[in-house]
């Protein structure tokens, strides 16, 4: 049956459409609202309070994901297509979420690709750096199962060079040796 359109009807569904959308995750709650509301609207006729020609609402379309300008041109420089980041992670807008699985079973290689990566996310962010933090990394080798107890430690300080500095571990930068061995693991990982 075709319902009539007030507005005190759209707020409601308007209401119920948004806690429906929110029991989804993040990436999906925006389409899964746009998709209650369109339908919502085609299957209802206007009343008379609303004028036959009245202006459709501008559809919600997530911003397109722009990548940075450093990150940029670190790909440049060592040849990486900006292909390969839609490969490693799901973005939508300003948000960005890992997608990736570490392939290699050395597991201090698959470290510093977690650490390599994890500063490549964080540098796609707004205002973002070429840095990670110790314990998120720590916690990304453990839910990629290639965490390594015993030389988690270790395996930094074998690879120091890829660092600016290991003292702070909230904000370890790579340095430009880090930054070329990021481009090989994107490539590594990305496929």
């Amino acid at each position: 049956m075709v319902g009539i359109l007030t507005t005190e009807g759209l707020e409601s569904k308007i209401k119920e459409f948004i806690e429906i959308a929110e029991k989804f995750s993040e990436p999906y709650r925006q389409k899964i609202f746009e998709v209650l509301l369109t339908n919502h609207l085609r299957s209802v006729q206007p009343s008379k309070e609303v004028p036959e020609k009245a202006e459709e609402p501008l559809p919600m379309t997530p911003e397109k994901f722009i990548i940075p300008i450093d990150v940029r041109a670190v790909l440049s420089q060592y040849g990486v297509p900006e292909d390969r980041i839609q490969k490693l992670f799901l973005t939508a807008g300003a948000e960005i979420r890992p997608i990736y699985t570490i392939k290699t079973t050395k597991k201090s290689d698959a470290q510093m690709q977690v650490s390599l990566l994890t500063a490549l996310e964080n540098a796609l962010k707004p205002g973002g750096r070429f840095e990670f933090s110790i314990e998120d990394v720590r916690q990304r080798c453990i839910n990629q199962k290639v965490y390594d107890s015993g030389n988690f430690a270790a395996h930094f300080k074998n690879n120091s060079r890829l660092f600016e500095n290991l003292d702070d571990k909230e904000h370890v930068i790579l340095s430009p040796d880090g930054k070329s061995e990021l481009a090989e693991a994107i490539l590594a990982v990305a496929g």
